[in-house]
């Protein structure tokens, strides 16, 4: 663990600013996204490449893509293109990241957490369902695995290396451990929560150059739902600060990957084979990490995971 270091400038300002930056930038890049998609997709369809495999799907990738849709990917676009004068404007090095060793304890600790927070949450799933809270989908994908475990290992591995090893170590650098933690993990439940209303969406022909400012302003209103913050950020939250509370207790990052695998797993299987019946907020939302519910199975599976992480 990194103790706090006075003589360095504190972190959290400058990560703010990069957020906003990258916001700022996704909003004003949507447009021209979306404008060069939609060229593309017409360019593609009467090109001679429009009978090959890869021109077809991408045809198709692009039919169903909604503009928030390329708001999302404009704003991937700049935090990557950001991140690095970001990352020399912070003095990153590599005292910042936990060790990754011993593998065998690492990989022992990894399948702890993904078990635990899979094997409660489908639990909970599970409950959910014979409450009537969900019902079977119309076409339950039950041995479509490889989307959820590939979602699972990708914001496993990526979203904890940057939450839970760059940026905590980078608070830590300049703040206490309980403000580093707190300050980690409200960046995390803030930027996880940074999406339009479910269902919201701006009509193809009502693009204009300013729509990804729109996109920001129904984001911005999320806020101010009581009920919808409650239910969804209370959540994110409990899952940051368990994720960070594990990665400061084992001094590494392997507990943390397993458990948010595992949560991610089991929310996109879920996902998978079931459907919402409207109504049961806020002890039960859309999906797996929306309600009070939810909440609470996340602190259960953060106080089991400590337990025995500590037994270990």
């Amino acid at each position: 663990m990194q103790a706090a270091s006075p003589g360095n400038s504190p972190a959290l300002p400058k990560l703010l600013l990069y957020l906003l930056a990258v916001m700022i930038g996704g909003a004003l890049l949507a447009a021209p996204l979306f404008h060069l998609g939609k060229a593309g997709h017409a360019w593609l369809s009467t090109s001679f490449l429009r009978d090959t495999g890869l021109a077809t799907w991408l045809v198709s990738e692009i039919e169903k893509a909604e503009f928030t849709r390329y708001f999302n990917r404009a704003v991937l676009v700049c935090a990557i293109v950001f991140i690095w004068p970001f990352l020399r404007w912070v003095r990153m090095d590599r005292s910042l990241l936990p060790t990754w060793r011993p593998f065998s304890t690492g990989i022992k600790q990894w399948a702890l957490g993904f078990a635990l927070a899979s094997g409660l949450l489908l639990a909970l799933g599970f409950v959910f369902f014979k409450l009537g809270a969900y019902q079977l989908h119309p076409q339950p994908r039950w041995f479509k695995w490889g989307e959820p475990i590939t979602a699972a290992l990708g914001a496993g591995i990526v979203e904890e290396f940057f939450f839970r090893g760059l940026l905590l170590g980078l608070l830590l650098r300049s703040m206490s451990t309980r403000a580093a933690l707190i300050a980690g993990t409200f960046v995390f439940a803030l930027v996880h929560f940074l999406k339009p209303p479910e269902g919201w969406q701006i009509e193809d022909a009502a693009v204009t150059w300013s729509s990804g400012f729109l996109v920001l302003q129904q984001i911005a209103g999320g806020f101010g739902n009581m009920q919808f913050l409650l239910a969804e950020f209370a959540t994110l939250f409990a899952v940051g600060w368990v994720l960070a509370q594990a990665r400061m207790q084992t001094g590494a990052l392997w507990a943390g990957i397993g458990l948010h695998g595992g949560w991610v797993f089991g929310l996109k299987w879920f996902s998978a084979i079931t459907v919402y019946n409207n109504g049961w907020l806020p002890w039960i939302g859309g999906n797996l990490k929306v309600g009070l519910a939810p909440l609470l199975t996340v602190l259960l599976t953060g106080w089991i995971a400590s337990r025995l992480l500590r037994s270990r």
